[in-house]
């Protein structure tokens, strides 16, 4: 449950609901029903929280259960190397209007590699990418997301997450 994530991380760093509800700019009414699970997060709300405990927006969500009836929704990823180090980078995310993939192979740019979209909802896409250590991350319709099937992450210059790709020869 995020909310007893966000106690969890509130009570750690010796943090008031007060001191927080004014850091986000929310009443600690809302802290304390977040906390109690009376109220769902909205995902720019996580985004702030992961800021100001300076941890992945993956670490906050990581003690959460999918819901079963929901499962479709929720994003999936999957790499293949195929030949001559094109990788394949793929995504379920049914809902979503755009994804992006951005990282240091293409210089952070906002504008990124556009997915594809399938009949099934996967976004997909191929990138030629010499061998090295990558880091990436896919914009969801504007929202940054770490790969949530990858593992492998390092923290970058603004304290938060990015996803790593290691590509051999």
């Amino acid at each position: 449950m995020v909310g007893k994530t966000l106690k969890k991380y509130r009570q750690k760093n010796k943090i008031t609901q007060d001191e927080l509800a004014r850091w986000l700019g929310v009443s600690r009414q809302a802290i304390s029903m977040w906390e109690s699970g009376k109220r769902e997060l909205k995902v720019t709300t996580l985004t702030k929280i992961a800021r100001v405990f300076n941890v992945s927006l993956n670490e906050i969500l990581a003690t959460c259960k999918p819901n079963p009836l929901k499962e479709e929704m929720m994003p999936r990823q999957t790499k293949k190397k195929t030949a001559s180090n094109k990788i394949q980078f793929s995504l379920s995310a049914p809902e979503a209007r755009t994804v992006v993939l951005t990282g240091d192979f293409k210089s952070w740019s906002e504008k990124g590699i556009r997915l594809r979209k399938s009949k099934e909802g996967v976004w997909k896409t191929a990138v030629e990418l010499k061998p090295g250590r990558y880091e990436y991350k896919y914009i969801v319709d504007n929202q940054w997301w770490l790969d949530p099937a990858n593992q492998q992450t390092s923290t970058n210059s603004y304290g938060s997450q990015n996803s790593v790709i290691q590509v051999g020869a």
